[in-house]
């Protein structure tokens, strides 16, 4: 009976010194990840990895608490919002009562909320901390988690509770005398105020800053502070104070050499003194604004600074040199726009390349679980081998248990198979889109470019006698369409086969839908003298979505025109028979051959084709065409013959009364 007892006593202790040795070694991966974290993110997951995978295990409620925590944070910190979100979530579900580690919790889900812009639940998170933080009174905590709700309130337009909360965070700021936070404070209060247009509370703030900034002898800060106010009062009328402000503003940026700054105060003295109709000052401010701004090559600036020159010239009735003003901030305007096209281009590039990375991380996870698999396999046929050596009189039974689990994981090895074949299509289905994507970027859009370029060179070239401006000026204008229709078309089908496009289904009257197409084509047409017809019944309504038919419509109608000589005629006309409607656009133009007819709406085949203008085209927007009326559930097709005009006629079902 002794020995038993011993025994028990013996494995009691082992067991207990087991578990304490796990601990220990789960407490030292979140340490080592803790004190690799602010160096490498990767690396601190990696170890929270291994502690959260040993504690899983473990009946160490606050073991388990800090290990999904320590996990949950290098998740945040990588941004990688989703999985932390997860991780915290985990952590939340071992708390039995509230306490400020709970609360900690809930603030970091807020924040994690509010990164990903679900700010319904991030405010809800974050008010379910407060209250903790209160009932414990944790000044810090408290802090930071005003800042939150602040933050999270402002990015809902709710001006009034961010400044609530911005208040109480300045109180305990104050207290602390922390000045630089308090400072921030200080400063989105006077925003916020002012974006409310409660103009004397957002002076009364930023003279709060201001008195903060002169008493640390910041005069960055202090220069920055008096245009905000000088801002506030322009906003008001108050001219006289705004223009005070600049210049106490103004004089700091000056004296320390801040070139940027210095550029805004003299845009803002020169927009002031135009108010008073000081237009002799406000002029030297503007020209001084546009040498700063040319040096510093701030185009937004340039682009005031000619506006306001443009004002002033027209004050003084010289029309020329308005003009000119005039035409130099449009251009730096069309420049901005422009660069704002490229960005969204850019992001549509991002965005694919987001979602091909993310297929190829599928397809290593794919990768990784059939390895771990068929791993699992062998060591279960390692078994058996030793099952059969010392278990002789059980083979029969072992042989039938592994004969049913290897069924078992062929079929499942079989549906992984069939899944990594599946997305290894839409893979090649994504590296087509993007081949054909970047070659109409790298061919189509910069050729089109380049022409514009060459145009405008020969346009700004002193020796350049223009002759023929009328010509040169439609060739332009020409160009400028074909760029806005390829971006358009090409922003569109990307969007449409990266992400795929919405449709909301309506009754649409289709003589309306024609006119309003006729319209947006009229300038166009007219640069040919073509005329645009529409035949169209009134009766005629097809149940289909607005966006993508417009976008149908307008590439036809425009085709109709490219491919149409000068003086020719475009129509469009309508018909409704037993539930379709069918809807053709046609012209008189140059025909197409019946060998490009069988290979006009194929994807990836259809050519580009020249204009009888010389306009170029990309040979999406008919690929658009063909998938748009393919969505809305009817069907496209051309009749043409070389010379005798062309006929595009697309069907689509009557809406059902």
């Amino acid at each position: 009976m002794t020995r038993y007892i011993y025994l028990l006593l013996f494995l009691t202790f082992n067991f207990c010194a087991l578990a304490q040795n796990e601990s220990k070694q789960i407490d030292s991966l979140i340490d080592a990840a803790n004190k690799i974290g602010t160096q490498n993110v990767v690396k601190a997951i990696e170890l929270s990895k291994k502690a959260v995978s040993l504690v899983e295990n473990s009946n160490n409620i606050p073991l388990k608490i800090n290990a999904f925590r320590t996990l949950g944070t290098y998740y945040y910190l990588f941004g990688n919002f989703n999985l932390a979100i997860a991780q915290y979530q985990k952590a939340l579900e071992f708390y039995s009562e509230n306490n400020t580690s709970k609360g900690e919790v809930l603030m970091a889900l807020g924040n994690c909320n509010f990164a990903t812009g679900n700010l319904p639940n991030a405010i809800k998170l974050s008010l379910d901390a407060l209250k903790i933080f209160e009932t414990y009174n944790e000044t810090n905590n408290l802090l930071n988690v005003y800042v939150l709700i602040a933050s999270i309130y402002e990015r809902q337009n709710n001006f009034t509770k961010a400044i609530e909360f911005n208040l109480k965070a300045a109180q305990i700021f104050e207290a602390d005398k922390n000045i630089f936070r308090t400072l921030t404070i200080y400063e989105n209060i006077g925003k916020i105020y002012a974006l409310q247009k409660k103009y004397s509370q957002a002076i009364t703030y930023y003279n709060k800053a201001l008195t903060i900034y002169k008493s640390i002898g910041n005069k960055a800060g202090e220069a920055i502070t008096y245009q905000s106010i000088a801002k506030v009062y322009y906003a008001t009328n108050d001219f006289k104070n705004a223009l005070n402000f600049y210049k106490l503003s103004y004089n700091i940026s000056k004296q320390n050499n801040a070139d940027v700054l210095e550029t805004s105060n003299l845009l803002g003295l020169g927009s002031t003194e135009l108010m008073l109709n000081n237009y002799g000052v406000a002029e030297q401010n503007y020209k001084q604004a546009l040498q700063k701004a040319k040096l510093l090559n701030q185009r937004f600036e340039l682009k005031e600074a000619y506006e306001g020159l443009a004002i002033i010239a027209k004050s003084k009735n010289q029309n020329f040199a308005s003009k000119t003003f005039s035409l130099l901030s449009n251009q730096i305007k069309d420049s901005l726009f422009n660069d704002s096209i490229l960005a969204s281009v850019t992001n549509t590039q991002l965005i694919y390349d987001k979602e091909k990375a993310q297929q190829q991380l599928n397809l290593l996870k794919q990768n990784e679980e059939l390895s771990k698999v068929q791993l699992v396999k062998e060591r279960q046929i390692n078994n058996m081998l030793l099952a059969i050596v010392t278990l002789f009189v059980l083979l029969a039974l072992v042989f039938f248990y592994f004969y049913r689990n290897n069924k078992r994981i062929s079929k499942s090895l079989a549906n992984q198979n069939k899944t990594l074949e599946i997305q290894t299509e839409e893979l090649g289905r994504l590296n087509n889109v993007k081949d054909r994507f970047f070659s109409i970027i790298s061919h189509d859009l910069r050729n089109n470019l380049t022409t514009m370029k060459l145009y405008f060179d020969l346009m700004s070239n002193k020796k350049y006698k223009p002759e023929n401006t009328e010509e040169l000026t439609k060739q332009i204008a020409s160009s400028v369409e074909n760029n806005i229709d390829l971006l358009e078309n090409l922003l569109v089908w990307a969007a449409a086969q990266i992400k795929g496009l919405p449709l909301v289904f309506e009754p649409l009257n289709v003589v309306e839908l024609v006119n309003k197409n006729i319209n947006l084509a009229a300038s166009l047409a007219h640069q040919k003298n073509i005329n645009l017809v529409n035949l169209c019944n009134d009766d005629d309504i097809i149940f289909a979505d607005a966006n993508t038919i417009n976008l149908v419509l307008r590439n036809l109608i425009v085709n109709a025109i490219k491919f149409t000589n000068d003086g020719g005629e475009v129509s469009i006309s309508s018909i409704t028979d037993d539930g379709i409607v069918k809807i053709s656009v046609i012209d008189n133009g140059i025909g197409i051959d019946k060998e490009k007819l069988t290979e006009l709406f194929t994807q990836y085949k259809n050519p580009s084709t020249q204009g009888t203008a010389n306009e170029k085209g990309t040979g999406l927007g008919l690929m658009l065409c063909h998938d748009f009326i393919k969505q809305n559930k009817g069907t496209i097709y051309a009749e043409s013959e070389k010379g005798q005009g062309t006929v595009f006629t697309f069907e689509l079902p009557v809406l059902s009364l």
